[in-house]
């Protein structure tokens, strides 16, 4: 209950200032699956990251772990409706089964996708959790994810 507590505590101030939200499910290449929820901010991160804006993600898989993290992400056009997305984001995992070395894990994903109109989208995924080798055991994790997009 605490953890679902804490979860929602996290979310609140993210969807105050959300202009997209993003929901996915998919599978783990190793087996299992697993669920996405992300807010994506509108507008421009800093100078030369111009066209990074900010983003945050929770992560939960098939045996209840957990993954929070805050970050950047973009789409770049490849026609009116294609785009290809990526992000990267740090945050905090916390293992009820499977065990990735740590709890600092870095996501990064890339995906590619099909707007329909203006405020959604489907697209289709891979993001990789890893602690970027700040502990000796870092086996990392995937999940391919089918994601659909809505933004206000």
């Amino acid at each position: 209950m605490s953890r679902l507590i804490l979860l929602f505590s996290c979310l609140l101030p993210c969807t105050l200032f959300a202009q997209e939200v993003v929901i996915g499910g998919g599978f783990d290449p190793d087996g299992g699956g697993g669920l996405v929820l992300e807010y994506h901010k509108g507008g421009e991160f800093s100078g030369e990251l111009e066209n990074w804006p900010w983003a945050s993600a929770i992560r939960v898989d098939a045996d209840s772990d957990l993954w929070m993290g805050a970050g950047v992400h973009t789409q770049f056009d490849l026609s009116g409706q294609l785009f290809i997305e990526a992000s990267f984001m740090p945050g905090y995992y916390n293992p009820e089964d499977t065990d990735l070395g740590g709890n600092i894990h870095f996501r990064s994903l890339a995906g590619l996708g099909f707007r329909f109109g203006s405020d959604s989208a489907l697209s289709i995924s891979i993001d990789h959790l890893s602690n970027g080798g700040l502990t000796s055991s870092n086996p990392g994790s995937e999940l391919v994810s089918v994601r659909y997009s809505y933004t206000y």
